[in-house]
């Protein structure tokens, strides 16, 4: 699908470029791709070498709908990426233990899919591709990897970002000169620190454990969140037959997960999610991720953006993380954007001030939303279970509380 540049920067020698993006995962990645269709020039700082960046491993990521079609816009989504992504055709919310379901189904919804479920890597091949063969008309994007931020100083008229390139950035360090510069380097952000920018965090003491497995069963592209008292259990259709397996459990439990063999694991979590798959083998290595809510006070500074896990890391439930970055992308861009012909300063506060106040109601509504359904299906008192098994029901019989849920599984804000 066709990209056409909206935008003309304002012409100045004396910057190296329009926008330095410090942190190349596939937040970063993306805005890169996303800025350069519309004709900014872009420069990004990346810790990890080539095929190394720590966003583009091994762990799959679901994506909306409306991000899904966002990210075909830019390009991203071509034969390979759509082969390797599986198609999410039912989303089914249940509590374990208790009665009530919330089900919703792409049919229903009117659309081919409710999202995809693509594996990081196949992205940041995707990204690696265009990079080497950018499409025709594109600006440039010039990766420093690996190198690693050092500072920052802005001025009226641009930011000079201090970098050290390098496997251990002992190169002597350089300057690069800019009209705006974006955080997108992860939770604990070291441009969102020297930039004096609040932030807010809240241990939620417990951890994630991700893996793939082959499933009894076929998963027939159905989604399921299963809400424990320890957490939620989410088993996503993946390619190839296989589910993504995200269960988050108390820090204790989560020890204990972490010590079972892979046999011991399989029983468990089929336990946990109710048999509804017929079981699991076939374990991928797993891994663990302690979890917190990171929220900064302010998502933009003086010539400064703050995006992705340096603006507002989540909690996994609802799959909400990487769709709520993908909105941050679309609407930067957007408020970036000027009639055709006219010239922009990326950079200038009313254009950042703008791009704040646009995302404030997106962010209060997802943060919310992942926030309240840790805390409130995460508790183990009298009854609660029976009342959060009423609360699904609802939502699931009440049509105007089911298309706003319709809506928010499909990324539209």
């Amino acid at each position: 699908m066709s990209h056409l540049p909206q935008s003309q920067p304002v012409p100045d020698a004396d910057h190296d470029t329009d926008v330095v993006i410090v942190g190349g995962g596939m937040v970063g990645g993306v805005l890169a791709q996303a800025l350069a269709l519309d004709g900014w020039r872009v420069e990004v700082v990346e810790q990890r070498a080539p095929g190394g960046s720590s966003s583009f491993d091994r762990r799959l990521t679901a994506v909306a709908d409306a991000g899904w079609q966002y990210m075909d816009t830019l390009g991203l989504v071509d034969q390979a990426l759509a082969a390797a992504a599986e198609a999410i055709r039912e989303v089914r919310v249940f509590d374990r233990g208790h009665f009530g379901l919330t089900r919703i189904t792409a049919g229903s919804a009117g659309v081919e899919a409710l999202g995809y479920v693509m594996p990081n890597r196949e992205l940041g091949e995707r990204l690696e591709a265009l990079l080497k063969q950018p499409p025709a008309g594109q600006a440039s994007i010039r990766y420093h990897r690996p190198a690693r931020y050092l500072s920052h100083d802005t001025d009226e008229s641009g930011v000079s970002v201090q970098i050290a390139s390098g496997a251990q950035g002992g190169t002597q360090p350089t300057w690069l000169r800019a009209r705006l510069m974006v955080a997108a380097d992860g939770a604990d952000s070291p441009v969102r620190e020297r930039a004096g920018l609040s932030v807010h965090r809240r241990q939620y003491d417990q951890v994630a454990t991700v893996a793939t497995a082959m499933p009894a069963r076929p998963h027939q592209g159905v989604a399921f969140e299963c809400f424990t008292t320890g957490g939620p259990l989410a088993v996503l259709p993946a390619a190839d037959g296989r589910v993504s397996l995200v269960w988050v459990a108390r820090r204790d439990e989560a020890g204990r997960i972490a010590e079972l063999d892979e046999a011991g694991f399989a029983r468990a979590v089929d336990s946990a999610f109710g048999h509804r798959l017929g079981g699991f083998s076939a374990i991928s290595p797993r891994a663990q991720y302690p979890l917190s809510l990171v929220t900064a006070g302010e998502a933009v500074a003086d010539r400064l953006v703050v995006l992705g896990n340096a603006a507002h890391a989540l909690h996994p439930v609802a799959g909400q993380g990487f769709n709520l970055c993908l909105r941050d992308i679309r609407d930067l861009t957007r408020v970036l954007r000027a009639d055709r012909g006219a010239g922009v300063d990326p950079g200038a506060p009313d254009r950042l001030t703008q791009y704040q106040s646009l995302r404030q109601a997106d962010y209060r509504r997802t943060i919310g939303l992942t926030d309240g359904l840790v805390r409130g299906f995460s508790l183990d008192l009298p009854l609660l279970g029976h009342l959060r098994g009423a609360t699904l029901s609802l939502f699931d019989g009440v049509v105007p509380l089911k298309n706003r849920l319709v809506r928010a599984t499909r990324g539209i804000a």
